[in-house]
């Protein structure tokens, strides 16, 4: 049976595991995880963000995180898509839509205008296309 619901400080170190195993295609910088487990409760708490887990029979199968930015074209906040990741085991069941549409609820009852994904994989651009997104333009990122 699937449940979403939002990330609790005990489920750090699971959701750790299933960011380790993000796409290798995918261009990160080096990761201290010891830098994401202190980032962990500012997102759980709702300050800066939102993470959303989807569980099945109890398990972590895949998981949402959402940071805002206050911006003044705005005049507010706007939702940032930072992660969506499902794990391999559980790829192809539907997981990914239903996170999306709560992510999307949470911003919009946030004020949030918009909710933005930059560099979605080749994976998750069609879900991403099928649940109302658009392409709009080039993202760029300089690590530092």
């Amino acid at each position: 049976m699937n449940e979403i619901r939002k990330a609790k400080l005990s489920d750090l170190e699971d959701v750790v595991r299933l960011l380790e195993s993000f796409p290798e295609d995918i261009e990160l910088p080096d990761i201290d995880w010891q830098d994401a487990r202190r980032a962990f409760p500012e997102l759980v708490e709702g300050k800066r963000g939102l993470i959303f887990l989807s569980l099945e029979d109890g398990n972590l199968a895949a998981l949402l995180a959402i940071s805002f930015s206050y911006v003044l074209r705005f005049g507010g906040e706007y939702a940032l898509i930072e992660d969506l990741i499902v794990d391999e085991r559980y790829r192809g069941k539907g997981l990914a839509s239903p996170l999306l549409q709560v992510g999307f609820e949470a911003a919009r009852e946030r004020g949030c205008k918009e909710i933005q994904v930059n560099g979605a994989s080749e994976e998750g651009l069609p879900v991403y296309l099928k649940n109302g997104a658009h392409l709009a333009g080039k993202h760029l990122k300089c690590f530092l």
